[in-house]
């Protein structure tokens, strides 16, 4: 009888591993499709990346997030090949693994109010910004020549889209708040 548990407890272990596999590896694969929804802006198109970069920080672990992220740079990599590593945007990239993993720590710690949600998410926003923006700021400067300015470099990086990434913010907080049953598989 004792044999019969411990094979079905790990069935259930292997079961929910699979599962979060599947579900880091819909996410990767959700935020690089989220590339090709966008609003062309320069240097950097307005995406639904972030959006997705979000929600995959709330419902999976911070390794399964790393990892989902990791995924979605490897498609990026896949389909532009070393370019994309020259392009302005690629920092965001890199910062996608550490803000979803930030977001997945932090909700680990304890349930969160709707206003610690939008607080925890708004924080996730600068994280994403303190390591795209100075990346972005290279490749135009140094790589491209661009000789932008700081303030040119804020604008164009980040001011333009502060309106879009509130409206994805407060959306993936809602989704969060509405779908209780996917807050579950973080246990």
């Amino acid at each position: 009888m004792q044999n019969n548990n411990s094979a079905m407890n790990g069935n259930v272990a292997n079961s929910k591993k699979t599962f979060e596999l599947v579900l880091a590896a819909l996410f990767g694969v959700l935020t690089f499709l989220g590339t090709y929804i966008s609003i062309p802006m320069y240097p950097v198109p307005i995406t639904l990346q972030t959006f997705f970069v979000l929600l995959c920080g709330f419902y999976l672990n911070p390794y399964y997030s790393a990892l989902s992220m990791a995924l979605c740079l490897l498609l990026r990599f896949l389909t532009s090949g070393f370019s994309v590593f020259v392009t302005p945007s690629f920092g965001f990239l890199i910062a996608f693994i550490v803000a979803a993993s930030f977001v997945s720590s932090q909700r680990q710690k304890k349930h969160l109010a709707f206003g610690q949600v939008i607080l925890l998410l708004v924080v996730a926003e600068v994280v994403l910004y303190l390591i795209g923006l100075p990346y972005m700021a290279y490749v135009l400067n140094v790589y491209l020549g661009k000789n932008l300015s700081f303030f040119t470099i804020l604008k164009v990086g980040m001011l333009l889209f502060i309106p879009g990434d509130a409206i994805k913010l407060l959306v993936a907080a809602y989704i969060y708040r509405s779908l209780p049953e996917l807050k579950l598989l973080r246990k």
